[in-house]
């Protein structure tokens, strides 16, 4: 009987760790995909918007209300890198968060020194390249 009672020990102290293990996993996989939206948001919602504006200044306007929301998903990213739960996760987070680093900057440049004549296609370039690292494949699908 006694035997019984040290198998229950030993599945519990092997089993418990596993499972809050897999639950921190999953939590931070549903962080990443959170963040993940908040970049497809950035190049499918917001720069298309942002190209609809007829002048460079009502360009500069709207980015200035929604930098802070991307600023806010490159600090997620930036958060999510250490705690990521092997090398592959770690490397997706460290992608999106450059990727979305370098977007802003180039938002930056181009509302500073943009020409109205080249805007569309200056956000259309900002636009792929930010889906072509939202369409890369993810290493933890």
């Amino acid at each position: 009987m006694w035997w019984l009672l040290l198998a229950l020990v030993l599945v519990l102290a092997v089993g418990i760790p596993l499972l809050v293990r897999a639950s921190h996993r999953r939590e931070w996989r549903d962080d990443l995909a959170s963040a993940e939206q908040e970049v497809a948001w950035f190049a499918r919602g917001l720069i298309p918007e942002l190209r609809r504006l007829s002048s460079l200044a009502e360009v500069a306007g709207g980015w200035n209300i929604a930098e802070s929301r991307v600023a806010a998903v490159e600090d997620r990213l930036t958060a999510l890198e250490p705690s990521a739960p092997d090398e592959a996760a770690q490397l997706r987070a460290i992608t999106l968060r450059d990727a979305v680093r370098a977007a802003r900057g180039q938002m930056h440049d181009l509302v500073e020194s943009g020409r109205p004549e080249t805007l569309a296609q200056d956000l259309d370039t900002v636009a792929a390249r930010l889906e072509q690292v939202l369409g890369a494949a993810n290493p933890l699908d």
